[in-house]
């Protein structure tokens, strides 16, 4: 399982690195969804009105089990057996959900950077 003050090292990165691009009084809570194998999904929610807040969820067995406890709409059926290797991105209207693996490499402040760089860019060509 990927430590918690490294979870945390990687949001306050990755919220500090895409404040540049949202617009003033915009915030982004992000719902941490760890894994006891595999990594933990970030489920950030961004609006008006969001406080900048941190709340971890339970340890789930897996990713799979983790991300069939989140309501979202590109993964469906039995996930228990799904696998996730470096970063997943799932834009939706109002929340970025990022399922990152157990690599050190994901966890850093150049895969913070990363993510912003991919999710932005996704974002501008819609």
């Amino acid at each position: 399982m990927i430590d918690k003050s490294t979870i945390q090292a990687y949001i306050n990165n990755f919220r500090r690195r895409l404040a540049r691009f949202l617009k003033p009084g915009i915030g982004l809570t992000c719902l941490v969804h760890p894994a006891e194998t595999g990594g933990a999904i970030l489920e950030f929610k961004i609006g008006r009105g969001i406080e900048n807040d941190d709340i971890y969820r339970p340890v789930s067995p897996t990713l799979g089990r983790a991300l069939a406890g989140i309501e979202q709409s590109a993964f469906g059926g039995n996930l228990d057996g799904f696998t996730f290797a470096a970063t997943n991105v799932i834009l939706e209207e109002d929340r970025i959900i990022l399922i990152k693996d157990a690599s050190d490499s994901e966890w850093d402040d150049a895969a913070a950077d990363r993510d912003v760089r991919t999710v932005v860019r996704d974002r501008t060509q819609r």
